[in-house]
């Protein structure tokens, strides 16, 4: 076909590319003085297709205003050869793109929310693209991409042509396209997934060929370790072979939008004073650790044993030291009450509890406050232990 000098009112100035369909130009609206893309569409297998539900479907892709959407501006089914009239971008096609390698993760988040958000804003209008694939994204430019060619070719409630050829990319088709011929909003998630895939590994590991088009991929994380857990996850999702269990246009974006979760912080062992660990434990903002509220009861109750026992200084012993049971040295409660108290913030809830039974038996019988702090200690390590196995300091334990 010679090369046309214009259709109708757009005046072509230089041929952009050909598809299996038909022909794109870049050409000028002479009228409203405008860059536009015009596609012709090939007829040589009968003008079936193009007949209302053509035209309804081109009007319903002109209606999607969005701006990771090629706008439709105009199409005329009965010219020869018919042609449809779209938004000019300036490229390059991420298929185009990737031939230099993956996207960075912080080019892949932003690609993968604006076209999920685009298929959204279609289906909602009941329109399915059903050739989602890189050749279809378009670069425009600041960090923007857009969907272009709305299924302008297919019937709009099939996937075949009225040749019985399957119409699109096999590689990037969902396996329910590819078996029974249905495609709906399910498969442009697939196809928006393998996509994604493709640009964040390196390659799409589906190959046309025979049996490997219906072949679970490898989880992404194995291709690309470096990407965040929650984008592989939602990509892993997106290509599933069981199209119920695929996310919705909106959900996928809303999963590659979600920020990863932050670390959980450890919580120190004290190495102040048990009065001063405690102030600092009762100011400090609530840890996730489950075992933590007692170990703020445990601080307190250290404190409360310490003023306690400074306040008996008409004992011979020195403030906050016990007389032992026997002759040997005097015990220095409030050494030995830190020491449990880093014993059972360090994990060691049983160690903490042996700790405090030697410290009863040093006790002399003289002095029941001393004996009654133990009591109480003895019930806040009891009820520790009730809720957890023996800790070992790890987060979340």
């Amino acid at each position: 076909m010679a090369e046309p000098h214009s259709f109708g009112r757009y005046r072509v100035t230089k041929p952009l590319g050909t598809g299996a369909m038909g022909e794109v130009y870049e050409a000028v609206d002479d009228v409203l003085g405008r860059d536009v893309a015009i596609k012709t569409l090939r007829t040589s297998s009968g003008a079936l297709f193009l007949d209302d539900r053509f035209r309804n479907e081109a009007r319903a892709i002109a209606k999607l205003a969005h701006p990771n959407i090629v706008a439709v501006f105009d199409v005329d089914v009965a010219a020869t050869p018919p042609f449809l009239v779209m938004e000019r971008v300036a490229g390059p096609s991420l298929a185009d793109r990737l031939t230099a390698g993956p996207l960075r993760t912080d080019q892949l988040i932003p690609l993968g929310i604006q076209i999920a958000r685009a298929l959204a804003t279609a289906h909602d209008a009941g329109v399915v693209h059903r050739d989602v694939k890189p050749a279809n994204i378009l670069a425009a430019g600041s960090g923007t991409w857009k969907l272009a060619d709305f299924g302008v070719a297919h019937v709009p409630d099939s996937s075949l042509t009225v040749t019985g050829q399957f119409v699109g990319s096999p590689a990037y088709a969902a396996p329910e396209a590819l078996v029974k011929g249905i495609t709906g909003a399910a498969s442009d998630v697939y196809g928006l997934g393998a996509t994604l895939y493709e640009a964040a590994a390196g390659r799409w590991p589906r190959l046309e060929a025979k049996g490997a088009l219906l072949a679970p991929v490898p989880p992404l994380h194995t291709l690309a370790p470096s990407l965040p857990p929650h984008v592989c996850d939602a990509i892993d999702r997106a290509v599933a072979l069981d199209h119920t269990k695929r996310p919705s246009a909106a959900e996928l974006a809303e999963l590659l939008a979600r920020k990863p979760s932050a670390p959980l912080p450890t919580e120190p062992v004290p190495t102040t004073s048990p009065v001063a660990f405690a102030a600092t434990t009762l100011a400090r903002p609530a840890a996730p650790l489950r075992w933590k509220p007692y170990a703020i009861g445990l601080a307190a109750l250290i404190a409360i044993a310490v003023f306690v026992s400074t306040r008996h200084s008409s004992s011979p012993a020195p403030a906050g030291v016990v007389a032992p049971a026997t002759d040997d040295e005097p015990v220095d409660i409030k050494n030995e009450l830190q020491q449990i108290a880093d014993q059972a913030n360090a994990g060691d809830v049983d160690g903490a509890r042996e700790h405090l039974e030697d410290l009863e038996h040093q006790i002399g019988p003289d002095d029941p406050d001393a004996h009654h702090m133990v009591h109480d200690l003895r019930k806040q390590l009891d009820d520790l232990g009730k809720h957890g196995r023996k800790h070992h300091g790890r987060p979340g334990d």
